[in-house]
């Protein structure tokens, strides 16, 4: 019995460690993951608007790509070095890309539909 519970917490202290050494380092500053791009982006997007733009969003490396492009159309955004530009793309597509393939959530699941009694919240 003894080596069960040993080994039951040795299991928890392994669930634990693993969880949190998954986890992204992010920026106290910013907010943002720290990865191979991260100063890049620090760099040239926070210098026009907060990195919550970012971190609140999420879009394919096509659709951060138009936003590139619509900044620089629309709101005085500099050209980047193509390399620039690529370094800021890989960060974005890796690290703030949307759940879902499509950029769509998953449908909702309702278990139950019920009835709105408009009435009542009219009184």
């Amino acid at each position: 019995m003894n080596d069960s519970k040993n080994l039951a917490v040795l299991f928890l202290l392994l669930l634990v460690a693993s969880t949190a050494m998954s986890r992204e380092k992010t920026d106290a500053q910013t907010g943002l993951i720290i990865d191979q791009g991260f100063e890049t982006v620090k760099q040239n997007c926070t210098a026009c608007h907060s990195a919550r733009l970012i971190t609140q969003s999420g879009a394919t490396r096509t659709g951060w790509k138009e936003s590139i492009r619509w900044m620089q159309k629309t709101q005085n955004l500099w050209q980047f070095p193509p390399e620039t530009e690529k370094t800021i793309l890989d960060y974005l597509a890796k690290n703030y890309a949307p759940p879902h393939a499509d950029g769509r959530r998953a449908p909702l699941v309702v278990d139950k539909w019920y009835r709105l009694d408009v009435r009542a919240s009219k009184q």
